[in-house]
């Protein structure tokens, strides 16, 4: 089954700098941006959290996790949501 990591800037309150959060899940089909961003919604909502950025929704491709740990630093400043595959 295909694992993903899904990594989206979060405020808890106005004014804060923004900073990643990360979580994997795991599908039987290939998830898709609309999928992404709503589990990503329902996460927010759980923890009390709001979603910085523009609320756009970036694959970053495969690899070991750290890679798409790094391939998320190299995301737009105002995106809001990457994921990637991660291999493992």
């Amino acid at each position: 089954m295909p694992k993903y990591l899904i990594s989206y800037r979060k405020v808890e309150s106005a004014g804060q700098k923004p900073e990643w959060a990360s979580f994997t899940t795991q599908s039987e089909a290939s998830l898709e941006a609309h999928a992404i961003k709503e589990r990503v919604e329902r996460r927010m909502s759980v923890l009390g959290e709001q979603l910085w950025g523009d609320s756009q929704v970036v694959w970053v491709g495969a690899g070991r996790i750290d890679d798409v740990l790094y391939k998320r630093e190299e995301a737009a400043p105002d995106t809001s949501i990457v994921y990637g595959l991660v291999e493992e």
